[in-house]
């Protein structure tokens, strides 16, 4: 018997593990929730490297959907993130399928070492996240998750072994001072209006971008280290923030153009934008390039980002006040 919940990834862009998958579960119930991604409820802000607490790096948050739930856009989707826990070892395999059966959107706590062939982690590094089930096949004792590769946001197939190795390396198994569950569940509202995108909330975050923009500074940041080994680690955290902010932009691009659609800004005030917007994606591909490639130079990178970020700024400033 093979079984599947229908959800489609959600690959526009990448946000985080927790943020693509339950945006594949929104559009796939209400296909309008595509514009509440695009929503600039982000915030840019310096991160610490899971393996090095030294290396700081730049990258973006999305507000709310953490700290405040009830105002992210989503909350008109998933009613509550509902945490848990198997109820033995023994039972993993039986317990996942019988969630995906009630048709309950499960995702697992695993370690990435042993999860997909093909992502950044496989056989290199252990790195822990939450990846979203979507069905099973019980004759070939397979599973599918939606999870990124370095190929992109798709579904995969995991045979029940790797599933079982992966979970059990996973940091709810092996870091006793780990405090998150096993799985969490997204519970979906009985009933799911479709979204709205206002003019007046992408102004709202617009100022606000303008001002956390001004006050942003990275400053101590990307201070990748000479020693060969530690360098490529170092680069690979900082393509990681640079990636994330990349796709980002991907989803500024997506907001212009819908805010144009629904005539929410006209044809000259779309033009302008777009044109500098282009500039700052195009920056930030740049400067991922050079994470890619090696050819990272932290006195020019640090002054690149930072005309960057004043870019960025004079882009939301320029929506605000024409909208």
């Amino acid at each position: 018997m093979k079984l599947s919940m229908e959800r489609k990834p959600f690959n526009e862009f990448w946000m985080n593990c927790m943020l693509n998958q339950a945006f594949s579960i929104a559009v796939s119930e209400e296909p309008s929730y595509k514009d509440a991604a695009y929503l600039n409820i982000y915030r840019y802000y310096p991160w610490e490297a899971a393996t090095d607490k030294d290396f700081r790096y730049p990258t973006i948050d999305t507000l709310y959907y953490l700290d405040n739930p009830a105002k992210f856009p989503l909350s008109q989707v998933i009613r509550y993130i509902e945490p848990g826990h198997f109820r033995s070892k023994d039972t993993v395999l039986e317990e996942i399928k019988d969630m995906l059966k009630g048709g309950r959107n499960m995702s697992l706590n695993v370690d990435l070492y042993d999860w997909l062939p093909g992502s950044m982690a496989w056989k290199k590094f252990h790195w822990y996240h939450y990846s979203l089930f979507n069905g099973y096949d019980e004759e070939r004792g397979t599973f599918y998750v939606i999870d990124d590769t370095l190929a992109g946001y798709e579904e995969h197939e995991v045979p029940s072994e790797r599933l079982l190795k992966a979970y059990g390396n996973a940091e709810y198994n092996v870091n006793p001072n780990y405090m998150g569950p096993a799985y969490y569940v997204y519970n979906l509202q009985d009933r799911i209006q479709p979204y709205e995108l206002k003019l007046s909330e992408v102004v709202e975050n617009a100022e606000r971008l303008v001002k956390e923009l001004g006050a942003f500074s990275i400053e101590g940041m990307w201070n990748v280290d000479s020693d060969p080994e530690k360098r490529q680690a170092h680069l690979t955290y900082g393509l990681v923030g640079v990636n994330i902010i990349c796709n980002r932009h991907i989803a500024n691009t997506s907001l212009l153009r819908s805010l144009k659609e629904k005539g929410l800004i006209n044809e000259p005030l779309h033009q302008s934008l777009s044109g500098q917007l282009d500039e700052v994606r195009g920056g930030w591909d740049l400067l991922k390039d050079r994470f890619v490639t090696g050819d990272f130079e932290r006195a020019r990178e640090l002054e690149f980002a930072s005309g960057l970020f004043a870019k960025e700024k004079a882009f939301w400033y320029t929506l605000a006040a024409g909208a």
